[in-house]
């Protein structure tokens, strides 16, 4: 038997994906990955038995790995930003199209239609939950913006970009005299690689998984939270009720300056304050019209502001990155996107306004 190019990366993928598997099966909230690299090490197997072995004439299998991928992917990305196991026992039912298609293989073109559904379908799904999932930070973490996951929104496009060439080389061959390199053997090879870095660039991730925040439950993803020991009412409050309260809370925030905690959370804030989490939300909302991300942002910006002006007078000047941390912020990328959005100018114009005013600039902060 002799083996081909395309062999080797056969083998390398195998290798990297049961490696990634033996790291990650024991971690619950990877689980969805262990089930994807181990899913990608079969597809790899059986691809090799069907082109070196003739297992193709026995059971062609490997049409039906084209309608697992999608539903593993999703669960990978909603396992990334869930707390508890990334799967459960209610997940089975996303198994179905691939077991179908195990049975369905010698129907080659229903099985492809249905990838190409499955594809589609879940990598909007998918988009959606990271979309439900930054709403849901900017409402309940004062670090929202440390933790968006554009690079999980990059993760999906690759796989969605990756798919679409497989669909063009296996399925569209009416395209393929138009391009006959999709009809080649170097375009396999190339699908192959494409695979072996998409499966090196997951095991990666996952090895760093430790850096990670909690998660949300999903209540929380859903864009509310239930408090079972509050009173209903107290969670409808607004007007007048929605006022007192923050000023319940603003002086809580502030007295304690709890904002410079660099990880925050709503649910703290709303125990601190003896308040529920969505007569928080009520409350800054009302007086602010502001998530809680942003009224926490604001409140650090103006700290950061009053300890430039304080410098200032002391004759004095701290490294701005300092005072963002003193501040409770923990990415200078984040403080300078907050400080120009909440004060019209970048720090360092910032303090050059204020060398050419005595009294320097207001910050114009909307926190208070």
């Amino acid at each position: 038997m002799t083996l081909l190019a395309v062999n080797l990366l056969q083998f390398a993928l195998i290798a990297v994906a049961g490696l990634g598997f033996a790291l990650t099966v024991s971690q619950p909230r990877l689980r969805a990955v262990s089930a994807l690299l181990a899913m990608s090490a079969s597809w790899m197997v059986f691809n090799f038995l069907e082109e070196t072995s003739g297992f193709r004439e026995i059971w062609l299998v490997t049409p039906a790995f084209r309608l697992a991928y999608p539903p593993l992917v999703y669960l990978v990305v909603r396992g990334v930003m869930m707390a508890g196991p990334a799967l459960r026992w209610r997940d089975w039912p996303h198994a179905l199209p691939f077991l179908a298609a195990l049975a369905l293989t010698p129907q080659i073109d229903l099985v492809e239609h249905g990838a190409r559904i499955s594809l589609f379908l879940y990598s909007a799904a998918a988009l959606l939950l990271v979309h439900r999932f930054h709403r849901a930070t900017r409402d309940t973490r004062s670090d929202a913006r440390t933790i968006q996951l554009n690079w999980m929104v990059a993760m999906i496009a690759f796989y969605v970009v990756d798919g679409v060439f497989d669909i063009l080389r296996m399925d569209a061959h009416w395209l393929h005299p138009y391009w006959p390199w999709l009809g080649t053997q170097s375009a396999y090879v190339f699908q192959i690689g494409i695979s072996l870095v998409f499966v090196c660039v997951l095991v990666v991730l996952a090895v760093q998984h430790a850096r990670l925040f909690a998660g949300l439950d999903d209540r929380e993803l859903g864009g509310w939270v239930a408090d079972p020991t509050s009173q209903p009412a107290a969670d409808d409050r607004v007007g007048d009720g929605a006022r007192a309260d923050f000023q319940r809370l603003e002086g809580v925030v502030r007295g304690e300056a709890l904002y410079t905690e660099p990880r925050l959370t709503r649910r703290e804030v709303a125990t601190a304050c003896g308040l529920t989490e969505k007569a928080v939300t009520l409350a800054i909302k009302s007086a602010t019209g502001r998530n809680f991300n942003d009224y926490i942002n604001a409140l650090r910006i103006e700290d950061v502001c009053a300890m430039m002006r304080e410098n200032a007078r002391a004759g004095t000047r701290q490294r701005v990155i300092d005072l963002a941390f003193t501040a409770g912020f923990s990415s200078k990328s984040v403080f300078n996107a907050v400080f120009k959005r909440e004060t019209g100018r970048t720090p360092s114009a910032y303090l050059d306004a204020m060398d050419a005013a005595p009294n320097g600039p207001e910050s114009g902060s909307a926190a208070s």
